[in-house]
């Protein structure tokens, strides 16, 4: 019981240091700006789309596409990245567009080896159009979204390796303390290290289907398993897959002889060659797109070290006949001091993590990630309030009840696992979606149609199409623009506005502040008269 509370304090001490620690954090690749933007009305088609991202991504094929209101793809060259930012793709060769409505699908992979894809529309002509945008969207989305059902088999890939790592690595390091060695805890490492093999290797060839959106049989495509080898999670898995033939190779080797002490260059190699194997899960997951990238592997690769450490030995006391050993009391008095300290790392790390990459706590249910770290995290609670229980039972030496609560305890961290391989997919940062601001403005016999795209902080096109209720009015002279932010200290944010066509204009300004901004529109239809329109023009984070 002292021990339990040095270990909680302990706890706590590390969470205050942790949480006072300034930190910086990379968001997930999200599309930060566009040429042509979304929702925006261009007098004459682009002659190439290009895409700014917040941070670095790679191209794939067929990374930019678009598609007319009919849905049919137009042929574009391949994207490219621009030689002085890695964070901006553009794809070039776009055919002479008619007028009409336009979708851009685009397709990249951000620097942790996940997929960035979204879409959005634009149109070409002044003209109204009876095209549904969103029904646009969704149909040319629809085809595009690669094999049925890829997501969910990658799913299970991942989690057979991260249970099979724990199964093979946390209970070789249990067995290695001597007193485990019945042919049911070799069987058990064997399944541990077939399951950890075939699951990162499902995801490895699987990567490349789901990167380009292709079809089943790419699964067996030599090209793209090369392409995938290039990306920081290729590379992870294919080392990962070299330290386990490693380390089959070092159990094998030793045939057995865990009854007896293992040299120390055995027990040295085989600890590096394990930590290794966890250091390529942190160094291909979200921990290594965030700043600085150094510490968060780092602390993710003790956060899952611990992990490994605690379910390993429990599913060797479950399953590999620990209990009905002559050496269980050893044994579990081993596990329950290992167990003791490993939770409350596992806790701590798992605390650290999450703060450093979630944006505001206060949105955590906001996104399917954070969703996920809320359900793991009473997984996470029930095994830590079943891990004291049975570590209660370890000292009353009630094996009938530790058996079933070991049981259930197992049962748990399996759950814990699958809720991990889940979030592995998915982004801890809020998307930003589109917010496109459209408003008609009405002063005597003029109309001032307002479109602010994206709607977001950061760079927005305001477009502004002046016309009559009776559908003809002469050019006007000018255009003039402004914004302002109410009951705050923020000066007058002055909008370059340039002329598209008659009476088309645009404006391009960057928004520092969320809030409904004041938007003042100054018209001269001639030199000696103008008329004045305001709105209201909400921003979003």
């Amino acid at each position: 019981m002292i021990r339990a509370r040095r270990v909680f304090v302990a706890s706590l001490l590390v969470v205050g240091i942790v949480a006072s620690t300034p930190t910086s954090v990379s968001a997930h690749a999200q599309l930060e700006s566009s040429s042509p933007a979304a929702s925006a009305v261009l007098e004459d088609g682009p002659v190439e789309v290009v895409l700014d991202f917040n941070e670095s991504i790679t191209p794939v094929p067929r990374s930019i596409e678009i598609y007319d209101q009919s849905g049919n793809r137009l042929i574009l060259n391949e994207a490219m990245i621009s030689d002085e930012d890695d964070s901006v793709m553009s794809a070039g060769g776009v055919p002479e567009l008619p007028d009409g409505v336009y979708a851009v699908v685009y397709r990249a992979l951000s620097g942790d080896g996940h997929v960035v894809e979204g879409a959005y529309t634009f149109q070409v002509g002044t003209a109204a159009s009876t095209v549904d945008p969103s029904a646009l969207l969704d149909g040319v989305l629809d085809g595009s979204a690669g094999p049925a059902g890829l997501s969910w088999v990658m799913g299970i890939g991942r989690w057979l390796a991260y249970v099979g790592v724990a199964v093979f690595l946390g209970g070789l390091a249990l067995m290695a303390g001597g007193g485990v060695s019945s042919r049911r805890s070799v069987t058990l490492l064997g399944l541990g290290w077939v399951a950890s093999f075939v699951g990162s290797a499902a995801v490895f060839v699987l990567q490349g289907p789901y990167t380009v959106a292709g079809t089943w049989s790419d699964v067996w495509s030599t090209s793209l398993w090369v392409d995938v080898a290039d990306t920081r999670l290729g590379t992870a898995i294919v080392v990962r897959l070299l330290l386990l033939m490693l380390l089959a190779g070092f159990v094998a080797v030793l045939r057995g002889a865990f009854e007896r002490s293992t040299t120390s260059w055995w027990r040295s190699t085989v600890a590096l060659a394990g930590v290794g194997t966890v250091v390529t899960f942190s160094a291909s997951g979200h921990p290594s797109a965030s700043s600085p990238a150094g510490l968060a592997v780092g602390v993710d690769a003790v956060h899952m070290s611990a992990v490994v450490l605690w379910f390993g030995g429990l599913a060797m006391v479950v399953a590999g006949s620990v209990l009905s050993s002559p050496d269980a009391p050893v044994v579990l008095a081993r596990f329950s001091r290992v167990a003791t300290w490993a939770l409350p790392v596992a806790v701590v790390t798992g605390a650290w993590q999450t703060w450093h990459l979630v944006p505001a706590l206060s949105d955590i249910t906001e996104s399917d990630w954070g969703k996920g770290l809320l359900i793991k995290g009473c997984f996470v609670v029930g095994a830590v309030t079943l891990g004291s229980f049975g570590r209660w039972l370890v000292r009353r030496s009630d094996d009938g009840g530790l058996r079933r609560i070991v049981a259930v305890e197992m049962a748990v961290g399996v759950l814990v696992f699958a809720a991990t391989a889940g979030m592995v997919a998915k982004s801890p940062e809020i998307p930003s979606t589109s917010t496109v601001v459209e408003l008609s403005l009405v002063d005597g016999d003029m109309i001032a149609n307002l479109a602010v795209t994206p709607g977001l902080v950061g760079f927005n096109e305001m477009h502004i199409t002046i016309a009559s209720p009776a559908g003809s009015l002469r050019p006007v002279e000018s255009v003039e623009m402004r914004m302002t932010l109410p009951n705050s200290e923020i000066p007058a944010v002055e909008v370059p506005v340039e002329v598209l066509g008659p009476n088309h204009f645009v404006g391009s300004v960057s928004v520092p502040y969320a809030g409904v901004w004041n938007v003042e529109i100054l018209v001269s239809p001639d030199p000696s008269s103008s008329k004045r329109f305001t709105a209201d023009v909400p921003i979003a984070p």
